[in-house]
């Protein structure tokens, strides 16, 4: 009965001394840029591969890797404020 205390005791211990120095929690690790979609000349050898934060890759074939194109969401957006006068304005 001792020895499953001492190892209940040692448990515990160790479990304080890892959230002493920094662990937190046990999380999985997922891809943070998961492939969505991919168009080419067939399924096993696609051409263009889309991730999902807008990189698409390109490749010229099953044997050649695959390299880095561009992002389709790279595009400038305007984002200037309009004041409501100036909307009143436009549309007068």
């Amino acid at each position: 009965m001792a020895k499953r205390f001492f190892y209940v005791c040692t448990g515990l211990f160790l479990l304080v001394l890892s959230y002493h120095f920094g662990a937190r929690s046990a999380t999985a690790q997922a891809p943070g840029n998961p492939v969505v979609a991919t168009v080419g000349s067939s399924v096993s050898s696609p051409n263009f591969v889309f991730t999902a934060n807008g990189d698409f890759y390109y490749s010229q074939g099953v044997s050649y890797p695959y390299h880095l194109q561009g992002n389709i969401f790279s595009g400038a957006t305007e984002a200037t404020p309009e004041t409501f006068g100036q909307l009143k304005a436009r549309y007068r």
